[in-house]
């Protein structure tokens, strides 16, 4: 009886190494998951699988010769079958929210650019804007990439070892899918079209601004001149046309910061304005 127990043990000292995880296993350990390299998550699922079978062969009694010992191992089993169960669920609940949110911010993100690649014309702003968002796209393309890979990683794992691809996940999917394709595409066809124009749009941009320079400093002039400076002139009225210039003179500053920001979108440089600035 005595041997038919150790023999028992020995071919089910396993359940311990089960056991020590189960303890060991709480809500930490699943969040300190998030964000980890994908084949953390499939060793690990395949490890629960693989126990979950092994826990299901353990036959729920043994009974020893002669009748003289029963062993009961239903609710070990149990218990154990439970929680593998249970941490299993957590862990697609997990990877299912970090595969949903994932995609839906990489399509928002993707989105955001199209939008700039998408509405690019003549007009000068446009261009800036759309150059602003090329550059962008292109310093954190590796960084794109590396999550799309991530994140559709994230959906096979769901697939293939949860056996678990519903409608809205394949949606979700094909969405991120099909946003990727066309920022790739898009992105492509704006980096042609700024490269074709190249030469004509810093030429205008320097000529509007140039422009601008020359009525900020018309306005400068004019505030300055006789009549402004003469106190002999009605002080109300002089007081509004101030008022007027002024407001004049900040409209066509803020008009020439935006040609500047245009500019130095294009260009890649940063000099700053000042009156008499050299475009040229």
């Amino acid at each position: 009886m005595l041997q038919e127990v150790q023999d028992f043990c020995r071919d089910h000292h396993w359940m311990a190494g089960i056991y020590e995880f189960l303890r060991a296993w709480g809500p930490q350990k699943l969040e300190s998951m998030r964000g980890c390299p994908i084949k953390n998550y499939v060793m690990l699922v395949s490890r629960l699988s693989d126990w979950q079978t092994r826990v299901a062969s353990v036959p729920t009694e043994v009974i020893t010769k002669g009748r003289l010992l029963l062993l009961s191992c239903h609710e070990v089993r149990g218990e154990m079958e439970s929680q593998l169960a249970s941490i299993r669920k957590d862990i697609l609940e997990q990877v299912q929210s970090e595969c949903r949110r994932g995609s839906q911010q990489l399509i928002a993100e993707l989105t955001d650019f199209l939008k700039a690649f998408q509405s690019i014309s003549s007009d000068i702003h446009a261009i800036a804007w759309c150059s602003q968002k090329l550059n962008e796209a292109n310093q954190r393309y590796a960084e794109l990439e590396e999550r799309m890979g991530y994140t559709r990683s994230l959906s096979e794992l769901v697939r293939d070892h949860f056996g678990l691809f519903n409608a809205e996940n394949e949606a979700l999917d094909v969405s991120l899918l099909d946003a990727w394709e066309s920022f790739q595409f898009e992105k492509s066809q704006a980096t042609e079209f700024l490269l074709s124009k190249g030469h004509a749009i810093v030429p205008k941009l320097q000529q509007l601004m140039v422009a601008a320079l020359a009525e900020l400093e018309g306005l400068v002039e004019k505030a300055l001149s006789g009549p402004f400076m003469d106190p002999e002139q009605e002080q109300r009225s002089t007081e509004r046309q101030l008022i007027s210039l002024e407001r004049q003179f900040q409209s066509t500053a803020s008009y020439l910061g935006e040609l500047h920001h245009a500019y130095a979108t294009f260009t890649g440089t940063g000099a700053p304005l000042r009156p008499g600035w050299a475009l040229g």
